[in-house]
């Protein structure tokens, strides 16, 4: 969830969610192992990797998935771009849109920079708005693909450790 939901642009709504899968993973790889045979230590690794590996998958492919049943696609110019510069890392853009009647805001993600002032572009726009827009390649059936992965990913998880034998109760040494 925090990975699909990192796409509404609530900072607040991420940051909540961020902190509570965090603070979730220790427990619920404590619950696991408590289940599983002894030597329960090998979960920790493969939790991690199945945590972040669904992770990004979820975030990159349920914002392009959410815009394929919930998009509408506009072709649009762009009208300025703001810079935001930054001490930390590589400054961010935003673009300014000019969409026939509608006005939009667009911030490239990753690696992609603001097309340049005067350039046009297709745009997909939540209908709904609650997630941002993307521009149009970014939503594709391989992007979906990802959402489907890091969702298998998880599930194939969780089935394996449920499949495992449990671990038998250790008999009761009565006091003497």
């Amino acid at each position: 969830m925090t990975g699909f939901l990192s796409n509404t642009g609530e900072v607040g709504l991420i940051v909540a969610l961020g902190f509570l899968s965090v603070a979730a993973l220790p427990f619920w790889i404590i619950a696991l192992g408590k289940l599983r045979p002894r030597g329960g230590g090998w979960l920790l690794i493969p939790a991690l990797a199945v945590f972040v590996g669904s992770l990004f998958p979820a975030g990159i492919g349920g914002h392009s998935v959410w815009l394929t049943a919930f998009g509408e696609t506009l072709h649009c110019r762009v009208d300025t771009v703001e810079r935001h510069p930054s001490s930390r890392g590589a400054d961010s853009f935003t673009a300014h849109l000019r969409c026939g009647d509608r006005e939009l805001k667009l911030s490239p993600a990753g690696a992609r920079k603001a097309k340049p002032v005067g350039a046009e572009l297709d745009v997909v726009v939540d209908e709904t708005g609650f997630f941002t827009s993307l521009e149009r390649d970014e939503v594709s059936w391989l992007h979906n693909a990802l959402f489907a992965i890091g969702l298998l990913g998880s599930a194939g998880f969780v089935l394996l450790v449920a499949r495992l034998p449990a671990r038998r109760p250790e008999p009761v040494v009565e006091k003497q």
